[in-house]
């Protein structure tokens, strides 16, 4: 089937302008795409919270038609069944009304898509995906951007875990195929699901596409400062916080070295209270709260070193997320400072070039680093030459010319199938 034939029916909630992860990998899908393929997005409306309107994330493409189902009053409505008071209804997640307007959303679809496209979080999509691939008759994709059952950063009940593995169970039975982002989380799910082993595929986030976006403020003169400049981006909560940074620091300064004047660490985005004020505490580091991501980007460039951190623990999965801020770090060609696990994506990254990686809790290594660090760029010593991002499996054209390519084969056979009828 030629690209100029082929009808997309995207199912995302989170999609542009939201500021949010998933958003952004939705919005570098769209803006990669080839534009002779049609595209119908589902989405949902902006509520703000932590998923907040941010016009430097939208997507221009043409012909690009949207549907987007709502509640009533929604903004309030969302809000309230959002609640954590209320989390003994969230399965699989906050959005768990969207399914029900799977009707709605056939009502409102003017030309019968070729193929189906959810993009998961939130879990939600899939199960709506679910249920339009049952009225349409259409082939599906189901990608999961984070494992969705079972995953260490979902805390639910035994009753609703149950639930949650039952609601997975019965996506991936219907599913045509289903995308996960990295190798370990694709082994994960073969294992738990043996008789789709074939039809378990590895799609991984994608690079920023900054030639297709509005372009980027110039790069600010870097007047000779003897100041290292390290920079995180993103959301901290939970187990997600900084206390092995803060302690480092903490450590590089009881030394009273030089170096303690030389180190600054600017934090961008939302945090949850108690790690705000643990950051404001600390010195020699900024917290800026939440920009966008065109400011976000500006402080990557400006940036000397760029910061990742992920919790510790045993859970299997810990060890394959491949958070998409790295891949936000690697286009700018900057080295990565990771609080990692032993062995993880991020872990394994660093180690081929890409910068330095402490577990969580090792203070002492990380002040060694952060000294060292210092006292380089005080001498004008870089710190590496990063890998060139044209070269990387997860430059977003490379990642959706993949995905496109699944897409069309569903839609082939699907086609083929009909004809044969």
């Amino acid at each position: 089937m030629p690209l100029s034939q082929m009808h997309l029916l995207l199912v995302a909630p989170s999609a542009p302008p939201k500021n949010s992860p998933e958003a952004m990998q939705v919005g570098r899908f769209l803006s990669a795409l080839d534009p002779a393929v049609r595209v119908t997005l589902v989405t949902t409306p902006i509520v703000r919270g932590w998923q907040w309107e941010d016009s430097t994330l939208a997507v221009e493409r043409p012909g690009l038609k949207v549907i987007t189902p709502s509640l009533p009053v929604h903004r309030l409505t969302q809000r309230v069944l959002g609640n954590h008071r209320l989390a003994s209804l969230h399965v699989p997640d906050a959005d768990f009304w969207l399914p029900w307007f799977a009707d709605q959303v056939v009502s409102r679809i003017t030309d019968m898509p070729d193929v189906i496209y959810s993009r998961s979080a939130p879990f939600s999509a899939a199960l709506l995906a679910q249920r339009l691939k049952r009225s349409l008759r259409r082939p599906w994709l189901m990608h999961l951007s984070d494992p969705w059952s079972g995953s260490p950063y979902r805390v639910l009940s035994a009753r609703q875990a149950a639930v949650d593995r039952a609601l997975e169970a019965g996506c991936v039975a219907d599913a045509d195929f289903v995308a996960l982002t990295t190798e370990g989380q694709a082994a994960f799910y073969r294992d738990r699901y043996a008789d789709r082993t074939k039809d378990i595929i590895v799609t991984p986030n994608m690079m920023p596409v900054f030639a297709r976006n509005s372009a980027l403020p110039p790069l600010s003169p870097k007047q000779k400062s003897k100041t290292l400049r390290i920079v995180y981006t993103g959301a901290m909560y939970g187990a997600r916080e900084p206390s092995t940074l803060l302690d480092a620091l903490r450590l590089v300064h009881a030394n009273k070295s030089d170096e303690a004047k030389q180190i600054n660490v600017d934090f961008y985005g939302n945090m949850a209270p108690g790690i705000a004020a643990a950051i404001d505490a600390t010195p020699s580091c900024t917290r800026h709260g939440t920009v966008s991501f065109r400011d976000a980007s500006h402080a990557q460039q400006n940036a000397d070193v760029l910061l990742t951190i992920e919790p510790a623990g045993s859970h299997p999965l810990l060890l394959h997320f491949m958070p998409s801020k790295n891949l936000d770090y690697m286009s700018f060609r900057k080295p990565i400072l990771a609080i990692t696990p032993h062995g993880s994506e991020t872990s394994r990254l660093c180690s081929v070039g890409q910068g330095w990686a402490v577990t969580p809790g090792d203070a002492v290594g990380l002040a060694q680093i952060l000294a060292e660090l210092a006292r380089k760029h005080a001498e004008d010593l870089p710190p590496f030459v990063a890998p060139d991002p044209k070269l990387s499996p997860y430059r977003a054209d490379a990642v959706t010319a993949s995905v496109t390519q699944t897409l069309r084969s569903l839609s082939q056979t699907q086609a083929t199938t009909e004809n044969s009828l």
